[in-house]
């Protein structure tokens, strides 16, 4: 197959409110994957995925692994992947995206420290896996997509739990040192910058910061940032923010100004400046839409893309 083009894409999602994962189950996900998508994505939450049939490869950054039936795949947040089928045809796949942060928040037995260690391990690479290779990690996912379609009563306790056991499994999978050893292309490489944008978007981020997560100089993070992500540093940076700012105004009543502050702009008018330019209407306007133009958010750059639908 064709070696993919060094540019990704972002996909946002959303957990349905009440639900613990986003699951995109059943027949609809029999899919030509890759068919007319040129570039890898990324997305802001865990995505777990379970092929029941057909084959193809999985692409992680630049290492090119093949799926069949019966492969499983876990990718943490910010790593650039794709799937795609042999030529001409189809596959079945399922999905769910897990909130990662908060799982671990969640676990209570963990303090602080540990949970951020925990975080670390579990994203710093992807895998592709089959059962035979993992079989306790594939019933854990299989049991989850089992309960989140049949939601039987209970059934969000039962993911819980079955997601926290998950969890044990990825750590093992961690240990693994020859596991997680992934060739650093363009765009696996400012996996850190993405990552550090992420934990620290509310502060002053500058370009250096930046380059220093990804330990390269800061001319040579700026090219490979803007020849991967088809944007500029700073752009991503305010689109991370606006996000966040979209979120708060959905869901809080903050005003606009600590809206603002918390999504780190230095100011209201730069808060009301970054908003307009993505969205193409005011913070208010938004916040007052019975559709709150999310669409806007999730189609306002070639690389930030809306979840699959």
């Amino acid at each position: 197959m064709a070696k993919q083009k060094e540019k990704v894409e972002f996909r946002y999602y959303e957990i349905p409110e009440g639900e613990v994962v986003l699951a995109l189950l059943g027949e609809d996900w029999i899919r030509e994957y890759g068919k007319r998508i040129k570039y890898l994505h990324f997305h802001n939450l865990l995505e777990i995925g379970y092929c029941h049939w057909g084959s193809g490869e999985v692409v992680l950054g630049q290492e090119h692994i093949p799926f069949a039936e019966g492969s499983f795949l876990v990718v943490p947040p910010r790593l650039p992947h794709t799937t795609n089928c042999n030529l001409g045809t189809k596959a079945y796949w399922e999905w769910m995206y897990v909130d990662l942060d908060k799982l671990i928040s969640d676990l209570q037995q963990y303090d602080s420290m540990v949970k951020k260690n925990m975080l670390k391990r579990i994203k710093r690479t992807g895998y592709l896996l089959t059962e035979k290779e993992n079989s306790v990690l594939a019933k854990l996912i299989l049991g989850i997509m089992e309960e989140a379609k049949s939601k039987k009563p209970y059934y969000s306790d039962s993911i819980r739990s079955l997601l926290g056991a998950c969890v044990v499994e990825f750590l093992r999978l961690s240990d693994d040192e020859e596991k997680i050893m992934r060739s650093r292309s363009n765009t696996t490489m400012i996996a850190g910058a993405l990552e550090f944008v992420s934990n620290h978007y509310m502060d002053e981020i500058k370009i250096g910061d930046l380059a220093n997560a990804c330990s390269v100089s800061e001319s040579h993070f700026r090219r490979v940032f803007e020849d991967g992500m088809n944007m500029k540093p700073v752009d991503y940076i305010n689109l991370i923010r606006i996000q966040n700012a979209c979120e708060l105004l959905k869901r809080t009543e903050k005003n606009m100004e600590e809206v603002a502050a918390v999504s780190g702009f230095a100011s209201i008018s730069a808060f009301n400046r970054n908003f307009r330019k993505e969205m193409k209407i005011s913070p208010y306007q938004w916040k007052i839409s019975s559709e709150n133009y999310e669409s806007r958010l999730l189609y306002c750059k070639i690389s930030a893309q809306k979840g699959w639908d």
